[in-house]
């Protein structure tokens, strides 16, 4: 094998075209190489905008939901209906959406959903009180505007720091 490799390239016009032929196979493969590793970031940097814009979505689904399961709450007079229980259980998936998208792809954004959970279900807990004879003081019932206050504090920190990580990233 290699005594015909030898002959056969044994004249100068052969080994020119040995060296033609290497040479371009070797810049075939970097190019490929070039080619899959620009592919492949622009492949991460699509991924990282649509979960960033998946997140943003999700806050705001979850604040729209939660100050409605507010609203209704307050505006119950103590009775709770079963659409109201119904939201706080989808409220409860959307809030452990938005931590599974920060623990996964924004490490650097702290979510926890227990907090945003505590908010409302103090409010029901506290509504549902109203009407009985609660021991503790009417001081420490939760009220609408404490409760989204509360609920507008804890996602606003989120809401920019994934509009600051959509800035950076578009």
């Amino acid at each position: 094998m290699i005594n015909w490799f030898i002959d056969t390239f044994s004249t100068a016009s052969e080994q020119a075209k040995l060296f033609s032929i290497v040479v371009s196979a070797v810049l075939a493969v970097c190019l490929l190489l070039l080619n899959q590793w620009f592919n492949s970031r622009k492949s991460k940097k699509e991924l990282l905008i649509q979960k960033i814009e998946e997140l943003l979505t999700t806050i705001y689904s979850y604040e729209r939901i939660s100050l409605d399961i507010l609203s209704s709450l307050f505006n119950s007079a103590g009775v709770v209906n079963q659409v109201t229980l119904d939201k706080m259980a989808e409220s409860t998936e959307i809030s452990d959406k938005l931590e599974m998208l920060c623990v996964l792809y924004f490490p650097s954004i702290n979510f926890e959903a227990s907090k945003g959970q505590s908010i409302i279900l103090k409010a029901h807990k506290d509504v549902g009180q109203v009407g009985t004879n609660y021991k503790h003081p009417k001081s420490s019932y939760s009220t609408y505007s404490s409760s989204t206050e509360k609920l507008k504090g804890l996602l606003s920190p989120l809401k920019e720091q994934t509009k600051a990580l959509m800035k950076n990233h578009t």
